[in-house]
């Protein structure tokens, strides 16, 4: 498998007067169908919204700026969960769940939304299902099926087929309401604000949220990492010891990522900034390196529950081993061991940069 692992830009995939949705496309990246995952961005401006749609994959939203709404339809329930959504929120969108977005604030309003795609109808891609409108899924029936279904005449078929002009994000007239949010809050987490699972002065912060510190994530089958590096900071290499991929976002910023297969057959030293996408694959290692103006990443791993094992610091597997297979696995003394793992135990997987 040829694995080009080079920082993604997307494309542009709908642009309209309420916004925009980006996509990673895997005719652009065949390494985004070679693992079975996929990413899309969404921008509301004031007043935008997205229709009703569901997707064959299950995702997770990640807000990167702004403020609004998500309404959130479960397969077979009757009720319409509607949730506020501010820069930091999670909010998962499983398999089978339809969610319309809107901007109701006066800035604009963006979420990347990441998924996994290994039962997708093309992998590397989540394709879209879209309720109404001109792409509504009913446009594909014949008129007089539709008419039947629903129990209309010809001109109550014609005023539910072709209201609606728009695709799939357009402006709200100021005339036009959507619900309120109505206390869900059980399917929002916010990664941005909580506490790190691992804080370094001058260094930066690492947020890891499963379903144990966020039981609806588990419903998508995914795991959030949040980290931010402070300027010129250096966050040790993570292995990931089980088949999944990390899928890495360029939240703010700029840096170096550097990516390292097993045996050494494919390695990568990239620049990466703001709004570019990085793939690491499974039994990939991964180690990053903050410019001037820090380096923040939101990343999604396609497990519950990843084995994430840290490569330096002072949770290192290094820092495990005895003496002895120390010495004999490097080919080094007594005294260079010790040396080393001193350094090891006084240091973090999140390093501020040298005075």
């Amino acid at each position: 498998m040829d694995l080009n692992l080079k920082p993604m830009d997307p494309t542009n995939f709908f642009k309209g007067e309420g916004g925009s949705f980006h996509k990673w496309f895997p005719s652009d990246f065949p390494i985004i169908a070679q693992t079975k995952v996929g990413a899309g961005r969404l921008l509301l401006h004031p007043r935008g919204f997205a229709v009703p749609h569901n997707s064959d994959s299950s995702k997770v939203g990640y807000v990167l700026q702004g403020s609004g709404v998500a309404g959130i339809l479960f397969p077979c329930k009757s009720e319409e969960a509607v949730v506020r959504l501010k820069k930091g929120d999670l909010i998962p969108v499983p398999e089978g769940v339809t969610s319309w977005w809107f901007n109701d604030g006066d800035s604009d309003f963006e979420v990347l939304l990441v998924g996994d795609t290994r039962n997708a109808l093309i992998p590397g891609d989540i394709t879209y299902v879209v309720f109404a409108g001109p792409l509504g899924i009913l446009q594909g029936f014949s008129s007089d099926y539709i008419q039947k279904v629903y129990d209309l005449n010809e001109e109550e078929r014609d005023i539910l087929l072709k209201s609606q002009t728009n695709g799939l994000i357009f402006k709200l007239q100021d005339d036009q309401t959507l619900p309120e949010p109505n206390r869900h809050s059980h399917l929002v987490f916010n990664i941005y604000h909580a506490l790190p699972d691992a804080v370094v002065k001058g260094g930066g912060s690492v947020t890891v949220v499963t379903d144990e510190k966020f039981p609806f994530i588990g419903k998508s089958g995914l795991t959030a990492v949040l980290e931010k590096l402070e300027a010129n900071a250096v966050r040790s290499p993570v292995y990931v010891a089980d088949p999944s991929v990390q899928l890495i976002y360029i939240a703010s910023g700029s840096g170096r990522v550097q990516i390292v297969e097993t045996f050494l057959r494919k390695n990568i030293d990239a620049e990466v900034k703001a709004g570019q996408l990085v793939l690491v694959p499974k039994y990939f290692a991964v180690g990053k390196v903050a410019g001037e103006e820090g380096l923040e990443c939101f990343t999604i791993i396609t497990t519950t529950h990843p084995l994430l094992e840290e490569l330096g610091g002072d949770t290192s597997i290094f820092g495990t081993f005895s003496p002895q297979v120390f010495q004999a696995s490097f080919n080094v003394t007594a005294r260079f061991e010790k040396l080393l793992r001193s350094k090891i135990t006084k240091t973090s997987s999140l390093v501020p940069p040298s005075v």
